[in-house]
């Protein structure tokens, strides 16, 4: 009787203090640090209320364990008017985080020089279907960096793509987009580098 008493106390101990999972929503983040992974909005972004609207574009790498932290950049266009009406200036949303935390910065697209080429650069690329169909490797490789896009085209349709192989051209365009915009998001790897869990 003893033991089931503990059970039940232990069980209602644990209620007591569950949290229920309340994901940030990364499309509406602004300027700051916060113990979130990164990695979070580029796994799982359709889980994670992770809005992108029309014609934005989500590029992102997280790199392999133990080689830093990855960048995440969101080319908000607020294009979100009932037909598609700008609602506001073109923003970048900057996110330098690894697995457990993460510190932002949200800044007018005009703010990074850099910005509009590369986003004029990723919104001309095309995802080439048909990657290695000639050459299939079932083995994926254990380690080493994956690349993220998500973005909403103008009709509407969300597309979320990731890479964790080798000698893809939409990965190579990422990571040339992402060295570039480096600088930019400076103040957002300062702050995380000064960040304690």
């Amino acid at each position: 009787m003893k033991t089931v008493g503990a059970f039940i106390v232990l069980t209602l101990a644990g209620c007591a203090s569950y949290q229920p999972y309340q994901p940030l929503e990364w499309s509406s983040l602004g300027t700051g640090c916060r113990s979130r992974g990164l990695s979070e909005v580029l796994l799982l972004p359709d889980d994670l209320d992770a809005q992108i609207s029309l014609t934005d574009i989500r590029i992102g790498r997280l790199p392999d364990t133990g080689g830093g932290p990855g960048l995440l950049a969101h080319f908000r266009r607020h294009l979100d008017g009932p037909l598609g009406q700008s609602t506001g200036e073109p923003e970048l949303f900057l996110a330098v985080g690894d697995w457990k935390k993460s510190c932002a910065l949200l800044i007018k697209q005009n703010a990074c020089p850099v910005a509009r080429e590369i986003y004029e650069s990723i919104s001309s690329k095309s995802i080439p279907i048909g990657h290695a169909f000639h050459n299939p490797q079932p083995l994926q490789i254990m380690h080493g960096d994956t690349y993220f896009l998500s973005v909403r085209d103008g009709h509407g349709n969300q597309t979320n793509w990731s890479n964790h192989g080798r000698d893809h051209p939409l990965r190579e365009a990422i990571s040339v987009a992402l060295d570039s915009l480096e600088a930019c998001a400076e103040p957002a790897a300062l702050e995380f580098s000064r960040m304690e869990l």
